[in-house]
């Protein structure tokens, strides 16, 4: 297919009576990034703030990320290293 489909000697059509896998390769594809909010939660003590003049605010804690300031997950960085 593609190619030229004539008899190099007499120039008559060519018709395909088999194929066979000559070689085979390997392709590189590669691997997808996706991006992962980390959501912080915040919470009000309701009792709290009814009893003080300024609102109780407690947040939930957050996963530290594997070097500051940075993108960077540690899947991501030991696919890198």
């Amino acid at each position: 297919q593609g190619e030229d489909c004539t008899c190099p000697d007499c120039h008559g059509q060519l018709k395909e009576i088999g194929s066979a896998v000559q070689r085979q390769e390997l392709v590189f594809i590669p691997a997808q990034l996706k991006q992962i909010d980390h959501v912080q939660h915040a919470y009000k003590c309701q009792a709290c703030s009814q009893k003080n003049l300024s609102d109780k605010i407690i947040k939930a804690p957050v996963p530290k990320a594997p070097l500051a300031h940075s993108l960077g997950s540690a899947s991501i960085i030991a696919h890198t290293i």
